[in-house]
């Protein structure tokens, strides 16, 4: 879903926290042990005397048995409020976000449950949200408006992650067919950049288009990214160029105007490393991507297949028996190592 309000009973935070009074009606004798543990004050930590339970960020003592019991009774009590309200909207957008960090989790801590959300998210949105085009939200069963360019862009983008630590190369097609959609339906070809609404949705007096970042990142940030990390994988050189090209146009910006241009300055930072490649082919692949993933690799893109692909990055380099990994930048590649040890001194040498 979309968002909960953050009040409730017209008090803002009122559903979430709590005056010293009211954890002791809930906590009786026990209630100085909670207040320690989460700072909370008779005066309150956060304003009106009400106190937001958060543990210190330095502590390193682990939440004990009767801190959690004691946490307990506090959720039995908060039930019993006014909750919220829910907007109960499901946008393409924010949830293909929500995929990215997923995968984002999987990748670092190797927990198949966070992929297994990951794709059940994707199922969804494929099932309810995407046709042949992509929808903008959908609610009592019901999807509704043609996508804005950040649905497009943060889908794409979702895809793009989903292939790297799956290798599933319908995950990287699917990429693909939408970022030739957005090019096609949203490019304003005299500017450079993509509008904010595609030219099948409803004619508008002018067609605004998403440049800075706010609270999440500019749509045609994204979508430039996009455009550089599918031009590496799908070894499209006219792609490439295009997110230079927008990139270049805003570096002014980018220096001036950091706060605002946040995601550029990455794409920039990445336009300047040029991305690193790391081909992983055999029947090993999955394993050793898991491997590598431990380490912290940014501008680092993955390829990989435990069988024939007939991508740029992995074609004719499957090996007979074993498994081969190969280093690569901007189409030269070193000598193919078996170790993701050997791997990371090779990401070093670049």
């Amino acid at each position: 879903y979309s968002a909960l309000d953050a009040d409730s009973e017209g008090v803002e935070g009122k559903f979430y926290t709590w005056t010293e009074t009211e954890l002791r009606a809930v906590l009786g004798d026990d209630t100085e042990k909670l207040m320690q543990y989460y700072q909370a004050t008779a005066e309150g930590n956060w304003e009106h005397s009400w106190n937001i339970l958060r543990r210190d960020p330095q502590t390193t003592i682990a939440e004990s048995d009767e801190i959690k019991k004691l946490k307990a009774k506090l959720l039995v009590a908060r039930n019993k409020r006014i909750r919220p309200g829910l907007d109960d909207k499901i946008l393409t957008g924010w949830n293909a976000m929500t995929i990215q960090g997923l995968v984002d989790c999987y990748k670092v801590f190797n927990d198949e449950h966070f992929l297994q959300l990951a794709l059940r998210a994707i199922s969804f949105l494929e099932e309810h949200l995407i046709d042949n085009k992509v929808y903008r939200s959908w609610k009592g069963k019901c999807a509704e408006t043609e996508g804005f360019l950040e649905d497009y862009a943060f889908l794409i983008q979702a895809y793009t992650s989903g292939y790297q630590v799956t290798f599933n190369e319908g995950w990287l097609y699917k990429a693909q067919t939408w970022c030739e959609y957005v090019l096609q339906h949203f490019m304003d070809s005299e500017e450079g950049f993509f509008f904010y609404t595609s030219n099948t949705a409803e004619a508008l007096i002018a067609r605004k288009k998403e440049i800075f970042d706010n609270v999440i990142p500019g749509s045609n940030s994204v979508m430039a990214r996009n455009l550089l990390q599918l031009g590496v994988l799908l070894d499209r050189e006219d792609w490439k160029e295009q997110a230079r090209t927008m990139t270049s146009k805003l570096l002014h910006l980018i220096t001036s105007e950091p706060v605002y241009t946040c995601h550029w300055a990455v794409l920039l930072s990445e336009l300047i490393h040029e991305p690193a490649e790391v081909v992983i082919a055999g029947s090993e692949a999955l394993t050793l991507r898991t491997e590598l993933h431990q380490h912290y690799l940014p501008f680092t893109l993955t390829a990989g297949s435990t069988g024939e692909s007939s991508l740029p990055l992995l074609e004719n380099r499957l090996p007979k028996k074993g498994t081969l990994i190969y280093v690569c930048r901007n189409k030269t590649c070193q000598l193919p190592v078996n170790t993701i040890e050997e791997v990371i001194d090779q990401i070093r040498s670049l």
